[in-house]
């Protein structure tokens, strides 16, 4: 069982990589979201609940990097980019609110990372208990993704991430 986050290489243009943590049993998630908002804290936090795969969010990320990169940004910061990305919907403050915390006290924290950044410093000051990323599935909620991504009608789950990945990539230029 390792604690590790999940890390990946994001597009090589960017040079950033994505680092991801699960953490449960929050204590502090109003200083969470104050530090967020405010921009003390540069990372994204998003509800467990609402994905299915770490896939989704590397997607998610790629696109709001690549978004920084052109200059092309919907939202203000390239994390809160990540949380629009996730959302079909193309209001922000919708999409923000669906995605980001409230008072889940269970969290998915999301940094990017171009060089030695502070992730380290962000998570020790999260009180709560970090979980492997292979207990993702316990947290999420298949039914909430489901009317999320307005795939109720769906018959079958076997395909769900392909077709959530592909909402993602075609919400600019579709609407669901």
């Amino acid at each position: 069982m390792s604690l590790a986050p999940y890390t990946c290489a994001l597009d090589p243009e960017t040079g950033t990589t994505i680092k991801i943590y699960l953490i449960k049993d929050v204590k502090n998630v109003e200083t969470i979201r104050n530090n967020i908002i405010n921009g003390v804290w540069k990372c994204a936090v998003i509800k467990p609940s609402l994905i299915l795969d770490l896939f989704q969010i590397v997607v998610a990320a790629n696109r709001a990097v690549l978004s920084e990169k052109t200059k092309s940004l919907v939202t203000k910061t390239v994390y809160s980019e990540i949380l629009y990305n996730l959302s079909l919907s193309k209001n922000i403050s919708q999409s923000l609110t669906k995605f980001g915390i409230e008072k889940d006290n269970s969290i998915l924290v999301c940094f990017l990372v171009n060089d030695i950044g502070e992730t380290e410093e962000i998570i020790k000051e999260i009180e709560g208990e970090l979980c492997p990323l292979s207990d993702l599935s316990n947290f999420t909620n298949v039914k909430d993704i489901k009317s999320v991504y307005k795939l109720n009608n769906l018959k079958s789950d076997d395909n769900l991430l392909d077709v959530i990945v592909s909402k993602i990539v075609t919400k600019s230029f579709v609407s669901h």
